[in-house]
Formats: structure tokens, C-alpha cells, sequence
């Protein structure tokens, strides 16, 4: 055996090869099977890199930041950026969305007014928002001689504005808001006037009144220079509520 050494250091048989077999192999395998390429080599997607290799988040193939499970960023970093997601509607870019809109689902009540905060009348037993009549008030003297007036259940306030819950618009000794105040309990079926914001007196049956006065039917009742008949529905007989 003729035992040589090469360049590299590889000791081989002189008699059987004439340059060192082991050099020969580590140029065949050069660029082969096994050949290793620092990270982010080959295609930038690092599809041939080392076990255990790493690189920073957002890296690896077209830099998307999948290809380290369990590695985290902050929210809307990344390549699924969505533009910071407030108010009403929010971008979808990152999801294949092309631009295109999101919108958040509506937490209102259909058929219901959510931002009316008025109070109902309350009137046990009955359908909600039902506010029927329970008595009336008819003007015997004065500008609106002859007209009628629906009192509800509840508080009822009397002036000339037009909101108000029973308007007397010709009476001009009738505060716009507020003047004075008719009222029926459906619990105890009774009914009560007296005076509110107004400037100008009331009367109950010529009488001034400074409470609310419990009426009783046919009493009349003064209001400005308007005299009015008071005729009563609900009572004892009778209740919207039984």
C-alpha cells in the first residue's frame, strides 16, 4: 500500500487512486444536496436555510411575517395593516379585500326610538304609548267659547304655546307655558287643578286656588278671562284600566 497525503490533509491510497478521492467528492457535492446558504439566501425566502436560523419578524419569503409561529407584533403592524380600525367603517387591506369596507353592526333596537328620552304617561293595564281620554274641559265664556279640550292621564300643563298638553291659544291672560296644571290619578280615580308658572290667578268655582284642588264633575274653573266646565270620564263607573 502506498499511503499518501493530500493538500487538504486526506490521506488515501497512491496505488489505487492517483489524485485524493475525497477532494473528488467534496467537488461533486458542491452546490448540492446538503449545501447550506446564509439566511435569506436562495429565492430571498430562505426555503434552504439552516436549522435553527432566524431573522427578524416581517423577514423570510416576500417579507410577510409567517414564518415564525409564535412570534408576535403589535396590532395593525405587519402586512395586515387595517388603518387603525375606528369609527364606523374600517379599510380591509391585508385581507384580500381590495379597499373595500367593513361596516360594525348597529346596536340600536329596530322599531324602537332610541334617543327619545320623553316619559309616558304611566296607566297600569294598559298597551304602552295608549294614552286615552279621561275627561274634558269646555270653555263656556271667553275667546275659545265653545271649544273642548281632551285631558290624559297623568299630568296635563295648560298654556297657549303649542306644545303644551292642552293649548288655549286665544286667551292672551293665558301664559304661553306652563300656566296651570289638571291632573288624574287612575290609581285613586280623582282629579286635581291648580296653578303652575302663570302669573295671573286661577279659580275653582270663583274661588282663588294656591294647590292643586281635587275637582269634581261640572265644577268650573277659571284660567286668563276664560271660565271652563270640567266633565270628568274616568271615575268610580269607569277606568281605561279595569
Amino acid at each position: 500500500m502506498n499511503m499518501k497525503i493530500c493538500a487538504k490533509g486526506h490521506f488515501y491510497d497512491g496505488d489505487t487512486n492517483h489524485t485524493c478521492p475525497m477532494c473528488a467528492a467534496e467537488g461533486q457535492n458542491a452546490g448540492g444536496y446538503g449545501a447550506t446558504e446564509p439566511v435569506g439566501g436562495s429565492f430571498g425566502g430562505g426555503f434552504e436555510q439552516q436549522a435553527g436560523a432566524t431573522e427578524p419578524i416581517g423577514g423570510g419569503m416576500f417579507g410577510n411575517g409567517f414564518d415564525h409561529i409564535g412570534e408576535t407584533q403589535p396590532i395593525g403592524g405587519g402586512s395586515m395593516d387595517t388603518g387603525g380600525m375606528t369609527g364606523t367603517k374600517a379599510p380591509t387591506q391585508g385581507f384580500g379585500g381590495g379597499g373595500e369596507t367593513m361596516r360594525f353592526v348597529d346596536s340600536s333596537v329596530p322599531g324602537v326610538d332610541n334617543y327619545n328620552d320623553q316619559t309616558m304617561p304611566h296607566n297600569p293595564g294598559m298597551v304602552a304609548g295608549f294614552t286615552p281620554v279621561v275627561g274634558w274641559l269646555v270653555c263656556i265664556e271667553g275667546p275659545d267659547r265653545g271649544s273642548d279640550y281632551r285631558i290624559r292621564s297623568g299630568y296635563n300643563h295648560i298654556g297657549r304655546a303649542e306644545h303644551m298638553d292642552i293649548c288655549i291659544r286665544g286667551d292672551k291672560q293665558i301664559s304661553r307655558e306652563k300656566h296651570a296644571l289638571i291632573a288624574y290619578d287612575d290609581t285613586e280615580k280623582i282629579f286635581f287643578f291648580g296653578p303652575s308658572d302663570g302669573r295671573n290667578i286661577v279659580r275653582v268655582n270663583g274661588k282663588m286656588v294656591m294647590v292643586p284642588t281635587e275637582l269634581h264633575p261640572y265644577d268650573i274653573v277659571t284660567i286668563g278671562t276664560s271660565r271652563m266646565i270640567f266633565i270628568p270620564l274616568c271615575g268610580e263607573k269607569f277606568n281605561w284600566s279595569e
